[in-house]
């Protein structure tokens, strides 16, 4: 895959937190993220990512129908795991991939789906995953608990470039 480092980085700043969070700040409710925990948001992240690479079913991408596995949201060790898996999967993924899909979701009536593909789903899957950690990041810091991620987990690869020509 040719463009598999940003996944790369976002996936591998999610271990690093799961390597050094507890289990009860992984899995405790917040009123600030609305009753749902850091490892709700992880779990979701990987779903998302497992839906695309794993779960796709005759070239069709269902994200409403993600499993929604309680031990990804409860145990940090799973999560490291999962994530392993899916770094493993893009690594190797052939280039250039090319598969059609279909996408489908509950919200769209049309039976067929919208035509989509591989490439674009990975980069859905992406945007996905740094829009929940900087959720999760707003959970850590509530908590006393953002030392745990850098600076630019859960900022996007734009802003971060932004950031830094600003900076110069």
């Amino acid at each position: 895959m040719k463009n598999f480092e940003p996944h790369h980085i976002v996936l591998t700043q999610l271990k690093s937190l799961l390597s050094n969070i507890s289990v009860e700040d992984f899995t405790m409710k917040s009123d600030l993220l609305y009753d749902a925990s850091i490892g709700e948001h992880f779990r979701h992240i990987i779903e998302f990512y497992r839906c695309c690479l794993f779960f796709r079913k005759d070239d069709v991408v269902n994200y409403d129908l993600r499993p929604r596995d309680k031990i990804l949201e409860n145990t940090p060790s799973a999560g490291v795991q999962a994530i392993d898996e899916i770094i493993t999967c893009l690594q190797n993924l052939s280039d250039p991939e090319k598969i059609n899909l279909n996408l489908q979701l509950e919200c769209i009536v049309e039976a067929d789906g919208i035509a989509t593909n591989l490439d674009r789903e990975l980069a859905f899957c992406l945007d996905h995953c740094i829009h929940h950690q900087s959720i999760i990041k707003i959970g850590l810091k509530a908590n006393e608990l953002d030392h745990l991620v850098d600076k630019n987990f859960g900022v996007a690869f734009s802003t971060q470039t932004y950031r830094e020509q600003c900076a110069s």
